[in-house]
């Protein structure tokens, strides 16, 4: 059998979506720094956050100017050799064609245990790289947590952790109630 060539050069983005092109849609990849990451299956109660979060936004997006969209599972192109995928953006509204961006205005992460550790490190200092994105949102799907970092503000951590507190998206002019996010998660 021998061992197999692996080329050490890292995937670049072409090469990746071709990659996930002819991969299952239920798979969830995402480029990170030339190495493509299949993340694991979501938990129900991640899916739950998702839904509220999606839900929310989306009636604010329909009521809005239509200026913004709101968007799950688009890969966000960071470079040549890294495109993750937000479980959620916010981005301008326009004719978007393909399976990424580069004009994410605000990402939303639903914490996982597999993927804490880069939502919150790499991620994080990753996302700060794109000139259009204006907010970082981490959601806690164990607790009622709620971490906000904000170009503004030098991308400091701002922690919301109480169901009465109000998540301020001041790039699309909202406020989202933690109680909100957490509706229906038994989390309250």
């Amino acid at each position: 059998m021998g061992v197999p060539f692996l080329d050490p050069r890292p995937m670049n983005a072409e090469e990746f979506f071709a990659f996930t092109a002819a991969r299952p849609d239920d798979e969830k990849w995402e480029l990170i720094e030339g190495e493509p990451v299949l993340n694991a299956s979501a938990s129900r109660l991640h899916q739950k956050i998702l839904l509220n979060l999606s839900l929310l936004l989306g009636a604010l997006a329909r009521d809005g100017n239509g200026a913004w969209e709101v968007l799950p599972g688009l890969g966000v192109r960071l470079s040549e050799i890294s495109v993750p995928v937000p479980d959620l953006l916010i981005r301008p509204n326009d004719d978007l064609k393909g399976v990424e961006c580069s004009d994410m205005m605000v990402a939303f992460e639903v914490l996982s245990p597999s993927t804490a550790n880069k939502d919150l490190r790499w991620k994080r200092k990753a996302y700060a790289t794109l000139p259009t994105l204006s907010q970082y949102v981490v959601v806690a799907q164990d607790a009622v947590e709620v971490v906000s970092y904000d170009r503004k503000a030098g991308f400091a951590e701002r922690r919301f952790e109480t169901a009465d507190a109000q998540l301020d998206l001041p790039i699309i002019g909202a406020r989202l109630s933690l109680r909100d996010i957490y509706r229906d998660t038994g989390l309250l």
